[in-house]
């Protein structure tokens, strides 16, 4: 019997052993070093669920210039299609999906646009007259997967539902297969990359026919390029090698405004070389050389932007209108639409998301920026990376003075045009400033952000669907 009784107390304690090692194992396997290990995982399974229901669910030309986007898609392969046969008569390609809503009211949005085929035209003939994009531009490479989805879909069946559907479906899985091993490849900032990935913006516009996904990939590589050089804290052939192969795809293929992240490779490479001065003569002569390196950098800065702005109206008129544009509101409406579109809303005005999620968003996205592993040793690659961002937004603001404000508000200096899609790009570089190793965030743990990303992720994603679905079909 006691021989019995000891197996049996033996039995029991094995087993409240073992459950206190697997419960161990499981909070050991669930902290944040393995979360940022499978954080790409992640991605992927999230990025392929919604990318395919936003692919298939989602009303036709959900992105801006959803026409033209799919009108210059099609010249590529030579399928110019008369796009009035789907009501699309407008002379600009800017009303989006507000002519679908009959169809999707009245029940006939399949047969309308599935089994309604295509009928072929001639390019000056269309709506709004457009032209064959030249090779060596964003417009023609940023097109080169959804016309391959056009050109798919249309010998499937030859219907623009269907050309619309596949170039949404091979944009969606090339741009999403590739940011994850973008963020695979990237050695810090993974966490951010995915959130920023995982954004409704993001997602909708990979599951689209627009050429922001082809500059948003370009954009990411370059700057990952950037980060694990950073990391390495050296320059050797391979990251040489990839840094000259994102300058010359960003300078080619992606948008204007976004080469100016090529930028931050100089700033890097300045800042690996003054770290390699060991001796403390050299690094006095190295502290003093950055000072007046920036200082020179200013005033070449300073310089060009004057002669720059002789373009615009002189450099005075240019302050004068960014000073405007940063200190009032001229349209509230319009303004928080825009802010909207950086990370939540993909269509301003008609996707109708809540303006709640945007504050939402940028506390997440800044949050997990700061609690990701610090690797950033010198302050000039943080502030340079901040100085970009910056340089980025005046730079769009310049871009579009001559763009769509009128009356007494154009008069006043508002400046028209400006969508936050445009700095959706430039949120890769939160990395190289807020891992700075002197940058601390403390009130809140990486785990939290993590699981908290993972739900508002979820939750926005959702959202975009339902509310831009109840949108045409109730109003």
């Amino acid at each position: 019997m006691d021989t019995v009784r000891y197996r049996r107390n033996d039995y029991h304690l094995n087993k409240r052993h073992n459950e206190k090692r697997h419960s161990e194992k499981s909070k050991i396997s669930f902290n944040a070093e393995v979360i940022e290990k499978k954080v790409h995982k992640f991605y992927l399974s999230i990025a392929l669920f919604f990318g395919i229901i936003l692919s298939i669910g989602m009303p036709f030309f959900n992105e801006p210039d959803g026409v033209y986007h799919f009108v210059n898609s099609s010249n590529i392969v030579h399928l110019t299609t008369d796009i009035t046969v789907y009501g699309e008569n407008s002379k600009w390609f800017g009303n989006q999906f507000v002519n679908q809503k009959p169809a999707y009211q009245n029940g006939d949005y399949f047969k309308k646009y599935f089994e309604t085929e295509v009928q072929r035209m001639p390019m000056n003939k269309l709506p709004r007259s457009t032209e064959y994009p030249k090779v060596l531009s964003y417009n023609f490479l940023g097109h080169i997967v959804p016309a391959a989805g056009v050109w798919l879909g249309y010998h499937i069946y030859p219907s623009m539902g269907m050309m619309i559907v596949c170039a949404r479906l091979l944009s969606m899985f090339v741009y999403t297969l590739i940011l994850f091993f973008i963020i695979k490849y990237v050695r810090r900032g993974k966490l951010v990359f995915t959130i920023i990935g995982l954004s409704p913006v993001v997602m909708n516009t990979f599951s689209s026919l627009s050429y922001d996904g082809l500059t948003l990939i370009l954009a990411a590589f370059l700057v990952a390029v950037g980060i694990n050089m950073v990391d390495k804290g050296k320059i050797t052939p391979f990251n040489l090698l990839p840094m000259i192969i994102s300058s010359i795809a960003v300078y080619f293929a992606a948008k204007t405004n976004i080469k100016l992240l090529i930028l931050i490779f100089p700033i890097i490479i300045l800042s690996i070389f003054m770290r390699w001065k060991t001796k403390n003569i050299i690094r006095r002569l190295s502290k003093r050389a950055r000072f007046t390196t920036s200082i020179v950098v200013l005033i070449i800065v300073l310089i060009g932007g004057i002669l720059y702005a002789r373009r615009y109206g002189g450099f005075g008129l240019v302050i004068y209108k960014l000073f405007m544009n940063f200190s009032y509101n001229f349209n509230p409406n319009i303004n928080v639409q825009d802010i909207n579109t950086v990370l939540v809303q993909p269509l301003a005005t008609h996707n109708m998301m809540p303006f709640w999620l945007t504050s939402v968003w940028f506390i997440l996205i800044l949050a997990a920026a700061f609690v990701e592993t610090k690797f950033v040793k010198d302050p000039l690659i943080s502030y340079g990376a901040l100085g970009l961002f910056v340089l980025n937004i005046v730079a769009l603001y310049i871009n579009f003075f001559t763009g769509y404000s009128s009356g007494t508000n154009a008069i006043n200096g508002a400046i028209g045009g400006v969508q936050g899609r445009y700095v959706t790009p430039m949120l890769f570089l939160l990395p190289l400033f807020a891992g700075n190793e002197h940058f601390e965030l403390k009130v809140i743990s990486y785990k939290t952000v993590a699981l908290s990303s993972a739900v508002i992720i979820i939750i926005s994603n959702s959202l975009l669907i339902f509310d831009t679905l109840f949108t045409i079909l109730k109003f």
